[in-house]
C-alpha cells in the first residue's frame, strides 16, 4: 500500500525516519489476518518552518509505530516502561 522508505532520508536519519508515498487503491492487498505481526500507522508528513508555517506535502507519509502508546505517553497517560519491553499488558486507566 505504501512505497519503501525514501532511502536518502532513511539513511540521513540513521534509519529512523520512514517517509513513504501512498500507492493508491490499486496497491491495496488482501492479507490473511493470521499472518499480521504488527500494526503501524502512516500519517501525513507535516513539516513546520522556522516561521511556524505548516507545510502539508502531497502524498508523503511518515510511519508511526504503536501510535496510541506514543500519544498517551505524550499526554502523560501511561508510565514509561523501565525495562524497554513492549508489554501487551500496557494500558491506560
Amino acid at each position: 500500500m505504501f512505497s519503501p522508505p525514501d532511502q536518502e532520508i532513511f539513511e540521513l536519519s540513521n534509519r529512523a525516519a520512514y517517509i513513504c508515498h501512498h500507492g493508491g487503491t490499486d496497491a491495496l492487498t488482501v492479507v490473511d489476518v493470521k499472518v499480521i505481526t504488527a500494526v503501524v500507522s502512516m500519517v501525513p508528513d507535516y513539516q513546520v518552518t522556522v516561521n511556524g508555517d505548516i507545510i502539508i506535502p502531497e502524498n508523503r507519509f511518515s510511519l508511526v509505530e504503536a501510535p496510541f502508546v506514543r500519544l498517551a505517553a505524550l499526554c502523560d497517560a501511561v508510565e514509561d516502561d523501565a525495562d524497554g519491553i513492549d508489554n501487551s499488558t500496557d494500558y491506560v486507566d
